[in-house]
């Protein structure tokens, strides 16, 4: 059978790769393709032995690291221009590295939105490959790709092209404030050979058990904390404020749940300076996926805007967006929107604290009356 070749640049696509993987791994040669991402990285080399034997060819490479640039939209061109030479060296030397001897292999991707750096080697892999566009639930946009809406778009966007190809656009993303990288609709008819969309991927995997790919027990917790990396993000207006805000709100979940019975999750590859924010709970592995980590033991799945709580299972999710100050409103209203967007189940949005704390009593309450 022909080669397989899985691009996995998240951990929201987990699911998708490790059915593909799953499926054929006795079967063909599978390669994953894992564009800077050291922690998802960790979680396939465990998976890869424990489950595959080793048989899997994990595919990892450092992100390009650039000079920071500074100056108005026309120097940010200038000066970007040697930090453009030096990252196209790069990605050619990735290329010629990894995945150049390709030749009619079958080549799975999943997302479109910031996924520059893998459509650089899906252009070129397109030559002599078969492409296969597999949409993830995750990542479902209703939005459209618009024209650059102002200079600093239309730099960006030329940036893109230089670096990575011509069949780049712009995105409007909830919480972006400017265009987030796409990959074009032309590129999805001249170049991919089948879209899976989300209706027909979910009756693929609809027999697809991912619980058998966990390898931490969650069962001890009644909270867990999903980080989002808001301060990293630059997304937080004050980080004074934001750490005495979720004070606040553990201070109530203390009140209802013990320590012990308490986690939080970051974000991979946070800043570690950062962990310091909530000092409540016991720290869970960054590199286990939110979707490993779902117990029916959990009462409350905690986030301000993580992808981690679009699809909990075995608790309620519940956003903090309003109980914290972000950058601006609109930010959080793009967040807000892009959560309920991909959300396959409910999540709730309390509005003060207040609600908050009727919400955690409800549910422990809810809890308490099934045992």
């Amino acid at each position: 059978m022909k080669e397989l070749v899985i691009f996995c640049e998240s951990y929201s696509l987990i699911r998708n790769c490790l059915y593909l993987a799953t499926l054929n791994y006795r079967k063909r040669p599978i390669n994953i393709v894992i564009p800077g991402n050291s922690e998802l990285f960790k979680f396939f080399g465990e998976n890869n032995e424990k489950f595959f034997s080793s048989s899997v060819n994990i595919i990892y490479f450092e992100a390009f690291e650039g000079r920071r640039t500074t100056g108005n939209t026309i120097a940010q061109m200038v000066n970007r221009t040697p930090e453009i030479i030096r990252e196209k060296r790069y990605l050619r030397e990735v290329y010629s590295n990894y995945l150049a001897h390709l030749k009619g292999a079958e080549i799975y991707f999943f997302v479109r939105q910031i996924a520059q750096v893998s459509y650089y080697f899906l252009e070129k892999l397109s030559k002599g490959n078969r492409l296969v566009y597999m949409e993830s639930e995750a990542h479902v946009l209703t939005a459209d790709e618009h024209p650059p809406a102002s200079l600093m778009d239309l730099v960006s966007l030329m940036i893109l092209k230089l670096v990575y190809g011509r069949e780049l656009s712009l995105i409007r993303l909830g919480g972006y404030p400017r265009g987030a990288p796409y990959i074009a609709d032309s590129f999805i008819d001249r170049k991919v050979d089948k879209v899976i969309d989300v209706e027909e991927g979910n009756r693929m995997m609809k027999d697809f058990d991912l619980s058998q790919f966990k390898i931490f027990d969650t069962s001890i917790y009644s909270i867990i904390y999903f980080d989002d990396s808001l301060i990293a993000s630059g997304l937080i207006e004050d980080r004074n404020v934001f750490k005495r805000e979720l004070a606040g709100i553990f201070e109530i979940v203390s009140k209802y749940f013990p320590e012990k019975e308490i986690a939080r999750k970051y974000h991979p590859r946070y800043p570690k300076e950062d962990k310091t924010v909530i000092e409540v709970g016991d720290v869970l592995p960054d590199f286990i996926p939110a979707e490993l980590l779902y117990n029916e033991n959990v009462v409350v799945y905690l986030s301000v805007a993580s992808n981690s709580i679009i699809n909990v299972e075995g608790g309620a999710a519940v956003s903090l967006i309003d109980l914290v100050t972000l950058n601006s409103a609109d930010i959080a209203d793009g967040l807000r929107e892009s959560l309920i967007q991909r959300s396959s189940s409910e999540i709730l949005f309390p509005q003060t604290l207040d609600e908050f704390e009727g919400i955690l009593v409800d549910l422990k309450g809810q809890r308490e009356m099934k045992r």
